[in-house]
C-alpha cells in the first residue's frame, strides 16, 4: 500500500447554486434534523409605479430555497464546523454582535 492519498475529482451538481440566506425553519425529528432554508426579497415594483413611490405597496416575498436534512452526527459536525469558522472570523475581523431578540424593522422611508 502507498501513503499517497487518492485523487479527488471535483464537479458541481447541475443544480448547484448560491443561496443568500435570510432564515431557516424546522428542527429535529426522530433520527434527523430537517430545515427549510429561505430567502426574503423586497418587492417594490407596485410602490415604484406611482409618483411619489408608495411605501405601503412594498411587500416581502419569501422564497423557499431548499430542504436540508442531516443525521444527528452530521448536524453536530456542522455545528462544530460553524463554531470553528466563527472563532476564526472573530479572531481576524472582531467580535460578531447579534441582537438579543428580533427587533421590529421600521417601515421603508416615505418619498415625496
Amino acid at each position: 500500500m502507498t501513503d499517497k492519498p487518492p485523487k479527488i475529482v471535483v464537479e458541481k451538481n447541475e443544480g448547484f447554486r448560491t443561496i443568500e440566506y435570510s432564515g431557516v425553519f424546522g428542527g429535529p425529528r426522530p433520527g434527523i434534523f430537517e430545515w427549510i432554508v429561505y430567502t426574503d426579497e423586497m418587492v417594490a415594483e407596485d410602490a415604484l409605479d406611482t409618483i411619489p413611490p408608495d411605501p405601503k405597496k412594498v411587500y416581502i416575498k419569501r422564497i423557499l430555497q431548499c430542504r436540508f436534512i442531516l443525521t444527528p452526527d452530521r448536524a453536530k459536525n456542522l455545528a462544530k464546523f460553524l463554531n470553528d469558522q466563527i472563532k476564526k472570523y472573530e479572531t481576524t475581523f472582531g467580535k460578531i454582535s447579534i441582537a438579543k431578540k428580533e427587533e421590529k424593522k421600521p417601515p421603508p422611508p416615505a418619498y415625496g
